[in-house]
């Protein structure tokens, strides 16, 4: 199991003290990161890993000890380390203050949350950090998610997570950012090949190159991931390709064009009734599926201009095109079929073994008779939900950077300009359907009738955001350094109705803020570092939650748009701070970072029907808070290699307000629940844990493992944590794995995950299960009952691999 990625991160903070001569301090980094380790990084890899980027574009680099943060990093070997799945995965097993849930079973589809903030791929999850790939925002316009699948691990070069508010990050900074470069030719010369095989079918290839001479460099990979999925009706089909290419005529001059390509099919299945826990791998309603395409073109460029100033810009390209297929329960009691209760539904009629309708449900009679042409998907018994949404998103940015001293004092200044905009194509449709089994624990949602063919929705929305940054890092003396900075963001979200049957979506919102930054840094000794930061930064609404944010008017998530109350932009100002360094000769390393996040207007998803349908809106809370602490302790001692983080997370509520949740079991008569301020934050657990270590058997073999623990959190639709239910469980997961490399060339992996085959829940949310009969079939005679669903996770796995370099530089 490699630790390395934050060993390192601790120890190039301690090196980079301004008074420590850059001999020593690779020195230092020698000392503490053998050559013997076993994915060492190429030669001019440990050069640049000293410095961390602070703004989107590259072009701003510091020493970490300069940073008034507790920036994570990782590198291209740490990367390799997760075997082509999702980026996610990585920053799961190695960064402080971060977990990952799977709510669909699918590990493409994974919600990241990091110091209670959330970056997922789901409609309906609200996004509270930015990614940037080479400079360019890979949130989606349409509903700011973030498709894990469009990130080509084997491509990437470093990662870094900067937590806090940071406004040059742009909208929806809230939390942290995550930042990624890539590989090109230059520093990346040769090839690999990896192979990766196991548990569920997993079948994973990737395959990259690249070569440059004096003037050109080219990179290039492929890569291809299949698993049957451990859940029922769970398979993932990703393919994903980069090419890059840099034209270097001068020593001051690189341009870089990329493209990234990526086609993936992913199906889900949904969380489960708790009672179902003893069969977890079966589903709730199927098919749920998401297929995803994307195309990114990306241009870069950099001109040293004179010895202090320099200019760097970009722009972007990014199609994508996306189709979902949801399967959805109804409620009984919310059938909008008159009198006589749901479309032919007779209670105690009688049963004709002979009729078009042989569905039982409860062991009652056919629910409905499946080709009545006026069966709708509100008066039978499930419904299916076909999605499309297609965006155009394009964009630039253009910055330039003055490293010129001011008043005797070390500084470096950059402003610039950045654009980001889209505009998407939202259709969905609607479809009667069934369940079809008598016996199953559950049965499809098949559709009995093609999709209509007049959509329920058809609209067109916009988004543009125009920005204006400026930082300053002034060395006050050799050792404190003050940063200053900040972003003015202005807006702009237009709506509009392209069925011509639904003029009230039609709208048009602006919103504008400055933010602002400020931070100091203070090297008290070349083993001793301290920092503390203000930030401020801002998430505008996105259309998706615009047009679902009437509680009397709850949408399927995705969204059928109806014209809605305005929702408010959401404000976060963050105060961190800590301590950082190494002691026992450079061996051992440690941190302490406390932060504070005030989070004003935050958008709420409520969910408000059965757990199959998916039904909620959007709202602003008066208040949220998240408070806690990031420690990290580590270091080498002899062979072993290993790194111990622990975090605190409080995520609450901060202010009181009302919310319908009629599935909650302390839900007034009118189903609305009083949240009171200090309430935890669902989702959310307050302790995380994670243990890593690598002991070097030989110069060949070495032996690691991994512990992650989280402790308990709260369901989704327990707002007022008074459920019944009370707080779904911590748990505990451990990982070991073997590697060995005869040559430089090849390397052999085997992993087990969920080593002792731990049964535990990774989430929860309180809903309405319509299959509470003893068989587990649909139950017409009331609306079901209000139960806790959950995640389950995924049982003990294997996976082995192979690797092979070639035309690598010597390392």
């Amino acid at each position: 199991m490699k630790v390395r990625v934050s060993l390192l991160g601790a120890v190039v903070r301690a090196v980079s003290h301004p008074g420590l001569p850059v001999a020593a301090a690779l020195a230092l980094v020698g000392a503490v990161l053998p050559g013997t380790a076993l994915a060492d990084p190429p030669a001019q890899q440990l050069g640049e890993i000293v410095v961390i980027g602070v703004t989107p574009l590259p072009g701003l680099d510091l020493p970490p000890g300069q940073v008034p943060a507790n920036v994570q990093s990782a590198q291209s070997d740490d990367v390799q380390q997760i075997n082509g799945q999702s980026l996610t995965d990585l920053l799961q097993r190695n960064f402080q203050g971060v977990h990952v849930t799977q709510s669909q079973a699918n590990p493409w589809q994974a919600n990241l949350y990091f110091h209670g903030f959330t970056l997922s791929p789901l409609l309906g999850a609200p996004s509270g950090m930015s990614i940037y790939v080479d400079g360019v925002r890979q949130n989606e316009s349409f509903a700011e998610t973030m498709n894990w699948e469009s990130l080509p691990d084997f491509a990437i070069r470093d990662v870094e997570l900067i937590p806090g508010s940071n406004p040059l990050y742009g909208r929806n900074t809230l939390g942290g950012a995550l930042v990624l470069t890539t590989k090109s030719g230059f520093s990346d010369p040769g090839g690999a090949v990896d192979v990766t095989g196991g548990s569920w079918g997993r079948i994973q290839e990737d395959a990259d190159y690249g070569w440059h001479n004096q003037t050109f460099g080219l990179y290039a990979g492929v890569a291809s991931s299949y698993e049957t999925g451990w859940r029922d009706y769970s398979p993932s089909r990703v393919q994903q390709a980069f090419v890059r290419g840099d034209w270097r005529p001068d020593d001051a001059t690189n341009i870089a064009l990329s493209y990234t390509g990526a086609h993936a099919v992913l199906h889900g299945t949904q969380s489960l009734p708790v009672e179902w826990a003893d069969t977890p791998k079966v589903g709730f309603t199927w098919p749920d599926s998401f297929v995803n395409n994307l195309s990114q073109f990306n241009l870069t460029g950099s001109r040293q201009m004179t010895t202090d100033w320099s200019l760097q810009a970009s722009a972007y390209l990014r199609l994508s095109k996306s189709r979902a297929f949801n399967s959805n329960t109804n409620d009984f009691d919310e059938y909008d079929a008159g009198e006589d209760g749901p479309l032919g539904y007779a209670p105690g009629g009688p049963f004709d073994p002979d009729s078009l309708g042989q569905f039982y449900y409860a062991g009652l009679t056919p629910a409905y008779d499946p080709l009545d042409p006026a069966a709708t998907i509100n008066n039978v018994p499930a419904s299916n939900i076909l999605s499309h949404v297609q965006t155009r998103g394009y964009g630039g940015s253009i910055q330039t950077v003055n490293t010129e001293d001011w008043w005797a004092h070390a500084n470096q200044f950059t402003a610039g300009l950045s654009l980001d905009a889209g505009t998407t194509t939202f259709t969905q449709f609607g479809q009667p359907a069934y369940f079809p089994y008598t016996t199953a624990l559950r049965g499809d949602a098949v559709g009995m009738l093609s999709f209509n063919l007049d959509p329920m929705t058809l609209a067109g929305t916009s988004v543009r955001n125009y920005g204006i940054y400026f930082v300053d890092v002034l060395a006050l003396t050799g050792s404190v350094h003050v940063t200053l900075g900040g972003r003015y963001d202005y807006s702009q979200l237009a709506v509009r109705d392209l069925s011509g049957q639904a003029p009230d979506i039609d709208g048009r919102q602006t919103f504008h803020r400055f933010n602002p930054s400020a931070g100091v840094t203070w090297a008290i000794k070349p083993a001793l570092g301290a920092y503390v930061n203000y930030d401020e930064g801002m998430r505008t609404p996105t259309p998706v939650e615009i047009e679902c944010a009437d509680p009397e008017a709850p949408c399927s998530l995705p969204n059928d748009f109806t014209g809605d109350p305005p929702l408010q932009a959401v404000v976060a100002h963050t105060v961190s701070g800590g301590l950082r360094g190494t002691f026992a000769g450079g061996h051992l390393h440690w941190n302490v970072s406390p932060y504070y996040s005030r989070v004003d207007n935050d958008i709420l998803t409520i969910f408000t029907g059965s757990a199959g349908n998916g039904e909620g809106y959007f709202a602003n809370v008066p208040r949220t808070l998240r408070k806690g602490v990031d420690m990290g302790i580590g270091g080498l001692l002899g062979k072993f290699e290993w790194q111990a983080n622990y975090s605190y997370v409080n995520a609450t509520y901060g202010a009181p307000f009302e919310e319908a949740a009629s599935d909650n079991s302390s839900a007034g008569a009118d189903g609305v629940i009083r949240v009171a301020s200090g309430d935890r934050i669902p989702g959310i657990p307050r302790n995380l844990v994670t243990l890593a270590g690598e002991f070097r058997i030989s110069r060949q073999w070495s032996f690691g493992g991994n512990l992650r623990a989280y402790s308990n959190q709260y369901a989704v639709g327990d707002e007022n944590n008074r459920d019944k239910h009370g707080p779904v469980a911590g748990y505990a997961v451990v990982d070991f794995d073997l590697h060995y490399q005869p040559t430089r060339a090849l390397s052999l992996f085997a992993r087990v995950d969920n080593v002792f085959n731990r049964h535990y829940f990774a989430a929860g949310q309180l809903s309405r299960n319509v299959f509470d009969t003893p068989n587990r079939l649909l139950d017409t005679t009331g609306p079901g009952t209000s139960a806790l669903f959950v995640v389950p996770g995924s049982p003990r796995a294997w996976f082995v691999g192979v690797r092979y370099e070639f035309g690598k530089q010597e390392r």
